[in-house]
């Protein structure tokens, strides 16, 4: 049955995770010898599938829309099909330490180990709408461009962030620290701060990109796609 005042909440959930950001402050005092190897950088873009769940009731997809903190909104916005992923970037360093007169220590960053991307996309479609019909078609073809708008700036960034990583590792000199561990910290934050506007920059420009078709407009649109909502 049609109802032409009745329009279409479609959301995409994004989070984003950052492992191991402490900033670590080097003792000034000392200088390390030159190092005698050259950092080791490997960036890896983490692999994701799209997973359709189609079993799912309306209130069903309105509960996984809350377990992430995100508004239910009521009346006449339905939330029809629901996209969750996470963004996530993972920098695991490496570092040589060597001792030096005075009890401190020397750190040479040695690896630079970078996986970003997102996890899987899970994409739920009220199951009152079957696989085939005009109207699980029309939601179907929502969610895609959702998913499609978050793959497309990855794809855009990604090659700034590699680019970004490599000059930033190759940047950082070794440091004098008084303990091992603030070594490792110190040179990790080097590069991590270099790399951390662009993440946040993609994430907006997708986030904008992805807000622009979730818009009465866009509702009003998919409605007239099919009779049987």
């Amino acid at each position: 049955m049609t109802n032409s005042d009745t329009f279409f909440f479609l959301f995409v959930t994004l989070t984003i995770i950052i492992n191991y950001s402490i900033p670590v402050q080097a003792l000034e005092k000392g200088r390390c010898p030159t190092p005698d190897a050259v950092v080791s950088v490997s960036i890896k873009n983490i692999p994701s599938k799209v997973i359709y769940k189609n079993g799912h009731s309306r209130s069903d997809i309105e509960r996984q829309q809350l377990k992430r903190g995100r508004h239910v909104s009521k009346g006449k916005w339905k939330i029809l099909g629901l996209t969750q992923t996470e963004f996530k970037y993972t920098l695991k360093t490496s570092a040589k330490i060597k001792k030096i007169t005075g009890g401190n220590y020397c750190a040479y960053p040695a690896s630079y180990d970078l996986e970003i991307g997102y996890t899987d996309f899970v994409v739920y479609i009220d199951r009152k709408y079957r696989p085939g019909t005009c109207e699980y078609q029309a939601i179907l073809k929502h969610e895609n461009s959702h998913i499609a708008i978050y793959k497309n700036y990855l794809k855009r960034y990604l090659p700034y962030i590699k680019r970004r990583v490599r000059t930033a590792a190759l940047s950082v000199q070794p440091v004098v620290i008084s303990t091992p561990d603030q070594g490792t910290k110190f040179i990790q934050e080097q590069v991590q701060r270099q790399i951390r506007p662009l993440i946040e920059r993609l994430n907006r420009e997708a986030d904008y990109s992805n807000a622009r078709i979730d818009t009465p407009e866009s509702y009003r649109k998919i409605q007239l796609l099919c009779e049987n909502w």
